[in-house]
């Protein structure tokens, strides 16, 4: 089974292209060109296709979760990124835990990353 998520921009195409060009793999198939991108998550059967739509609603808010490993890896994205780790620990939870996170902003609030680390509170 494979999934997709449609993007649809009517301005900043080519920003949001080189934002998500960032965090993923970009394919070129029959159907890229200028007004139409598909990008690939590594690993997954997961793609985004970025297009540029006339009529269709313009899509507003997406976050692109990430989850990391370790800590020392989400410290790493965080580094390379320009932006610091945040965390918080829950309260409410069964098990309590702790979640770290960095959140990076993509061009005119269309969408964003949020990568993340989670782990146990004794």
């Amino acid at each position: 089974m494979e999934y997709s998520l449609y993007l649809v921009c009517k301005e900043k195409l080519e920003e949001v292209r080189g934002f998500l060009g960032n965090f993923f793999t970009q394919s070129e198939d029959e159907y890229t060109h200028g007004e139409w991108v598909t990008f690939t998550v590594p690993n997954s059967n997961f793609s985004i296709n970025l297009m540029r739509g006339e009529e269709q609603e313009v899509t507003k808010n997406v976050t692109f979760e990430i989850y990391y490993d370790s800590l020392s890896l989400l410290q790493e994205f965080a580094l390379q990124n320009d932006t610091q780790v945040k965390s918080f620990e829950t309260s409410k939870a069964a098990q309590k835990y702790t979640y770290y996170y960095v959140e990076v902003l993509g061009p005119a609030n269309i969408c964003k990353i949020e990568a993340s680390y989670s782990e146990d509170v004794d």
